[in-house]
């Protein structure tokens, strides 16, 4: 059960970079239409969310290119569902 719920839920770099895109072009969009104060905290959000989740994941003891992977699927691999 719990493999097939990770099969699920899991995201790939295709969707992180589709993502990753995605909070581009929102924070450009937010930031011509309403305030570019206001693109940047969206942009500065999203930043946050990932240095938060790289220091989680060398806190568990995972380092390098695989820390940086798995925080960058973390941040924005939420694209597979959009």
């Amino acid at each position: 059960m719990r493999k097939a719920l990770r099969e699920v839920i899991r995201a790939d770099l295709p969707a992180a970079h589709f993502g990753l895109g995605i909070v581009i072009v929102a924070s450009v969009i937010v930031g011509l239409l309403v305030d570019p104060v206001a693109g940047a905290l969206v942009a500065g959000a999203f930043t946050a969310l990932f240095l938060v989740a790289l220091v989680v994941m060398f806190l568990r003891g995972i380092r390098g290119l695989d820390a940086r992977r798995r925080a960058y699927l973390f941040a924005f691999g939420w694209a597979n569902w959009v």
